[in-house]
């Protein structure tokens, strides 16, 4: 991902956008607006969104180093995994 993308990002909207404490859903949708070939991931164990692209992972501090490992479920896959879980991230954090 272009490092470029995400440090114009944090220069246009400030930490007090809480990127990574619950805003982190619109971030990834920013990322996977911009790069279309990349996938939204959510990690059941921090409860944070985050997308994968080319293989790396990317939130707003930019490069992860811990990618979730089995905890990190695909978003547009997380009905097989729990669907009720779902269910709630959508109703507690995304609306």
């Amino acid at each position: 991902m272009q490092d470029e993308v995400i440090e114009f990002i944090q220069r246009r909207f400030s930490q007090d956008c809480h990127w990574r404490d619950g805003n982190c859903y619109y971030f990834a949708l920013i990322l996977k607006d911009r790069f279309p070939e990349s996938r939204i991931v959510y990690d059941v164990i921090y409860g944070h969104f985050f997308v994968e692209y080319k293989g790396k992972c990317y939130d707003y501090s930019g490069e992860l180093v811990y990618p979730g490992g089995a905890y990190a479920i695909y978003w547009d896959e997380m009905d097989k995994y729990d669907s009720l879980v779902k269910q709630r991230i959508i109703r507690d954090c995304i609306m």
